[in-house]
């Protein structure tokens, strides 16, 4: 069957390419959570393809206020309204003729204008319910039919919530289930492909995001396909930043391609360790920081106070800092993110300053074992060495359970800050433990060193 992609971001990836020609979909959802917006975007973007869209609205709304809202989007496009997407009311023929007269309109329009997609928007439950099942029914295969004859793909959004235009009550190809999830004062979009006529799909809720960008879709990490052939470690390795770390690690540093955990309390030196790898980016071999906590500002002014290349760096183009989870991003919304700017930017070395960032979401007590595992998967087969801090405390506060020793189960090499008692050392000694390596072992287990400011660019010293 011929695909018709909907040139959405995520959701052919969550559909295996896209809706299918002459069949019918149901947007089901409340009032806001995005179907108008969605079935718009789509409209428009087949429309720079040189696709037809009829969209019929069922509501009292005028077509006019619709359109003010979409102006703020940026793939809306006032020289298409008319051109190649058209906007026909229905309105009066529901409440005059019911459904019948309501197919009638449709089969003359589609004619008229020879769509390629049609868009049905605002078939409330409340009015629905007063019909019999049967004429619902009738309604639906006559809109199948109708579609089918003319090689078009049609939409159908609802207020429903499967109880009225479900699967059981008619013949539609596929349902689409969106919501508005509320989550400590905050609230994640949702969306699952309650069924999908001819084709797998990646099963479950994906979260999604409404912006000026339109409707984009972020998969489950986890349940994406893994492309054959396995993710394998490097044979050269990248320097810590400091000769003292490296040299416990055989004077070589860390495995290129491999992930480390950087696991120690507030204030005992995670972020400069993490600053230090990052600081030795290079032009043809760049980095990025990727802050959960502390902005881009306060990064490069502690690199700076503790004599951290980070400045020369990012002044190069061999390094750049960028926020994560900053503006209410979900789980799998900040891990598209990050492999996106590893894409874009190629990427060799990754620092994630704050792993609860990570955690700080709905899905993360739930799936962020699993979801982790991927995220260091997808960044081997890129070939990017990272680094993660994890503070065990903010983690398991943001999670709302313990989960350091468990995550840290997923890292290649694992590092850990354990001070000594405060009445037994000086106030910035600090004992680094290496408790994990993966390939090339470590020639001791510990490094005893110094957190201090320094102007020689070597914050840490043995």
């Amino acid at each position: 069957m011929k695909r018709l992609p909907t040139l959405v971001e995520g959701l052919d990836e969550i559909l295996n390419g896209g809706l299918f020609e002459g069949g019918v979909y149901i947007f089901e959802g409340p009032p806001g959570a995005g179907k108008t917006t969605l079935a718009n975007q789509i409209a428009y973007t087949l429309a720079r393809r040189e696709a037809r869209t009829l969209y019929v609205t069922m509501l009292a709304e005028s077509h006019a206020r619709m359109l003010q809202h979409m102006e703020q989007q940026i793939f809306f496009d006032q020289q298409e309204v008319s051109a190649k997407v058209f906007y026909v009311s229905g309105y009066r023929e529901l409440e005059q003729g019911g459904l019948k007269a309501v197919v009638s309109l449709l089969r003359g329009e589609l004619v008229r204008h020879r769509a390629s997609l049609l868009v049905i928007d605002g078939l409330v439950v409340g009015s629905l319910e007063s019909m019999t099942n049967d004429s619902v029914r009738q309604f639906v295969h006559e809109l199948q039919s109708l579609v089918s004859a003319m090689s078009c793909t049609g939409l159908v959004l609802t207020s429903g919530h499967g109880n009225v235009l479900s699967a059981e009550q008619t013949m539609v190809d596929g349902i689409f289930a969106f919501e508005d999830h509320s989550f400590h004062w905050r609230a994640e979009r949702r969306m699952q492909v309650r069924k999908f006529r001819g084709s797998q799909v990646i099963r479950g809720q994906h979260t999604f995001c409404i912006s000026t960008q339109g409707v984009q879709f972020f998969p489950r990490l986890e349940s994406l396909p893994l492309p054959e052939g396995n993710a394998k470690l490097g044979t050269d390795t990248l320097s810590t930043g400091f000769h003292a770390i490296d040299d416990a690690l055989h004077g070589s540093g860390l495995t290129s391609g491999s992930a480390t955990a950087i696991v120690g309390f507030t204030g005992t030196g995670k972020t400069t360790l993490a600053l230090a790898f990052a600081a030795a980016s290079e032009i043809d071999a760049p980095g990025l920081i990727l802050s959960c906590a502390e902005s881009s500002a306060d990064l490069r002014r502690l690199g700076t106070e503790m004599g951290l290349p980070i400045e020369a760096a990012m002044a190069s183009g061999a390094l750049s800092i960028k926020n994560l989870g900053q503006e209410d991003e979900s789980m799998d919304e900040m891990g598209h993110k990050l492999l996106r700017l590893v894409d874009e930017l190629k990427i060799r070395r990754l620092v994630v300053d704050g792993l609860a960032g990570l955690a700080d979401t709905l899905a993360f007590p739930e799936r962020g074992y699993r979801f982790l595992g991927r995220l260091l998967v997808e960044l081997r087969r890129r070939g990017v060495t990272s680094v993660f801090t994890v503070d065990p405390g903010a983690l398991a506060a943001a999670a709302g359970t313990s989960l350091a020793d468990g995550v840290t189960g997923w890292f290649d090499n694992v590092l850990s800050f354990a001070p000594e008692d405060a009445g037994n050392r000086n106030v910035n000694q600090r004992i680094l433990t290496i408790a994990k390596v993966r390939a090339r072992g470590t020639a001791q287990n510990s490094v005893d060193i110094f957190v201090l400011p320094s102007r020689a660019n070597t914050p840490f010293t043995e």
